[in-house]
């Protein structure tokens, strides 16, 4: 059954495609399901839902995202983690930032430095990267003093910091950009072109 977010007087709620409400209109906020939980929003808290408008998990998260490979990334207080289905916490909000998991790991930020974690926690690539991309075909842009270089899933750097630019890795390849000459590298770091 297909189901959408709509709005009614200013309140948001979720019919079913013959327009039969099945999520009351109550929330300030309502958004698609995502892998089975919608992240509903109320005077300022977030939590999730079912498809039958059970709360199954409490709105008492200041921000919130939707589920991504099993976990959510949620906000209280200014500190960051991720919870599953059940609203536990597996990821400790201990983070300044965090984003969504994608290939198994997650950015996250402290102190002004970012590095990624697997979904047990465990820092893979430590906070010690003034920026970091999600992860494309097992590797990640990282940068470091306004260069960039690219890391493996075990947080190893595979092409160090010195690159002017870097895109995502596509098809085995990323487009770098150094001494403003553009050319590709190859999953090991090797310059191809």
């Amino acid at each position: 059954m297909i189901l959408f977010a709509v709005e009614k007087d200013g309140k948001r709620g979720i019919i079913n495609q013959r327009e039969e409400e099945i999520i009351p209109y109550i929330y300030d906020h309502v958004y698609s399901f995502s892998e089975g939980l919608a992240l509903v929003g109320k005077d300022g808290k977030y939590g999730y839902i079912d498809k039958t408008g059970k709360e199954v998990i409490p709105r008492i998260y200041d921000s919130a995202r939707d589920f991504c490979e099993g976990l959510a990334q949620v906000g209280k207080d200014g500190k960051y983690g991720h919870i599953d289905k059940t609203g536990k916490e597996v990821i400790p909000r201990i983070y300044d930032s965090a984003r969504d998991f994608c290939e198994g790991l997650a950015q996250v930020g402290k102190d002004g430095k970012y590095g990624h974690i697997d979904k047990t926690g465990k820092e893979i690539a430590p906070c010690i990267y003034d920026g970091v991309g999600i992860f494309r075909e097992g590797l990640a842009q990282v940068m470091k003093d306004g260069k960039y270089g690219y890391i493996d899933k075990t947080g190893k750097e595979i092409a160090p910091c010195m690159y002017d630019d870097a895109r995502y890795f596509r098809e085995g390849l990323a487009r770098v950009k150094k001494d403003d000459k553009y050319g590709y590298i190859d999953k090991t770091g090797k310059e191809i072109a």
